[in-house]
């Protein structure tokens, strides 16, 4: 028997969909061309720009947006990354949406984003009722305590506002939402023996989010958990903010920060400003703005060592943005396994690259894991008592550089890092379970 709900995790970095198949939480397939199906890319690639100009004015761009959505075919996943790495001229490719959907932006922007929410919903909400075979009208859609914002409160609301009407758009009539680390706090709870204190740190792409709270057999079931819940904190951090200080801290140098001209001056740090930024559109299309580009010319001419700044010229003049972060990410992911790792860089010089060792990412995460630790700080003292277990999900739990910090920060707690992509979807499908049957 399969019902006609689901389990939404919509993530910065990713997105999963499950939903109950003869009573068993099953994930569904996102995505045929990724190495695992069962997660897809949170972003978009709109072909057919015919302009494939990023220095257009803002009305402007938000229109090319607009008709795009409109008319333009639009990929998903992979199968729009691979297309974006291969033509990024002839195209706009928007990563992860929801970073977008609580920032203080014009409403003709902020509505250009629904767009894009509702294209993506509709896309996964197809992929569940083709692998189940039946229509699907409910959700539970998993959200981070606060979104990536710079308005508070007020920007979670829009977010979830938004969030609500595309939804609502894409033909789900019945639609709740469920923080992300309550959400992995529920799938958790499955196997646990006996109550326990626990802290959920869900730390994602775009944000990071703790949840204290008591799990147990007992309560497993029930809808109400708010007396259940001690504590639960959220900050606008995730993988991403530290993909970029990676960036910044070893692989800038390549690009020339740190150098300086024939006269001694040093190369402004302007002139780097917005070549990670895969999260934020504005700083992004600067950087590809000729105005930038005429900057990068001009200290090439001016500096005592060309080399590095014109492979910064290369990233600029072929918009290889997104391809650089990609391939820091995965040196980033295969440091979880090894103590060094191979930073391949071909695209941008074909005989540029790098080895990374796990201890200069550890000096770079120092801030990052700071940020983390008063996150979870501020958690404990809200809930007025100390957790008994510490599970971690999002993809940043895999890391080992963040296992090793929270078992010496927190020594006599136990750390359990639980499956980075699945726990928050079943969660949010456990809810769902609750709700609709």
């Amino acid at each position: 028997m399969t019902t006609d709900f689901i389990g939404i995790d919509f993530g910065t970095s990713n997105c999963a969909v499950a939903a109950l198949v003869n009573d068993l939480p099953t994930l569904i397939v996102v995505d045929e061309n990724s190495e695992n199906p069962y997660k897809i890319r949170s972003a978009i690639y709109l072909a057919h720009d015919e302009s494939g100009d990023d220095s257009l004015d803002a009305k402007a761009n938000e229109q090319t947006l607009n008709d795009m959505l409109a008319a333009g075919e639009i990929l998903f996943g992979e199968q729009g990354f691979n297309a974006f790495l291969q033509t990024p001229h002839e195209g706009r490719y928007v990563n992860s949406p929801k970073n977008f959907l609580g920032a203080k932006i014009p409403k003709r922007l902020l509505d250009s984003f629904e767009k894009l929410v509702v294209r993506f919903l509709s896309y996964l909400k197809k992929c569940a009722e083709k692998q189940l075979s039946v229509v699907i009208t409910k959700a539970v859609i998993a959200r981070p305590v606060n979104y990536h914002s710079t308005m508070g409160e007020l920007g979670n609301k829009q977010a979830e506002a938004l969030m609500l009407r595309a939804a609502n758009k894409v033909g789900f009539t019945d639609v709740e939402f469920i923080h992300e680390p309550l959400a992995a706090a529920y799938h958790f709870e499955q196997n646990i023996d006996k109550a326990t204190d626990a802290m959920v740190v869900d730390l994602g792409g775009g944000t990071s989010d703790v949840t204290f709270c008591m799990l147990s057999k007992e309560n497993a079931e029930k809808l109400d958990r708010s007396a259940d819940i001690y504590s639960t904190v959220g900050i606008r951090q995730g993988g991403i903010v530290c993909d970029k200080l990676l960036a910044s801290g070893i692989v800038s140098p390549l690009f020339g920060r740190g150098t300086r001209t024939n006269s001694g001056r040093a190369i402004p740090n302007m002139l780097f400003s917005g070549v990670y930024d895969i999260d934020n559109m504005p700083l992004m299309s600067d950087f590809y703005s000729p105005a930038r580009s005429k900057s990068i010319t001009e200290y090439i001419n001016e500096s005592e060592d060309p080399i590095p700044l014109m492979r910064l010229q290369q990233v600029q003049k072929e918009r290889l943005t997104h391809q650089l972060m990609h391939a820091i990410e995965l040196a980033k992911i295969n440091l979880s396994d090894n103590e060094i790792a191979e930073l391949p860089l071909l695209f941008i010089d074909n005989s540029l690259e790098l080895d990374i060792e796990r201890q200069q990412v550890s000096e770079t995460m120092v801030n990052w894991l700071d940020k983390m630790f008063v996150m979870i700080d501020d958690a404990i003292e809200q809930a007025q008592r100390t957790p008994e277990i510490i599970y971690l999900t999002g993809g940043m739990g895999l890391s080992p550089l963040v296992q090793q910090a929270l078992s010496e920060r927190y020594p006599s707690v136990s750390i359990s890092v639980a499956d980075a992509f699945s726990s928050v979807v079943f969660g949010a499908l456990l809810k769902a379970k609750r709700l609709y049957t």
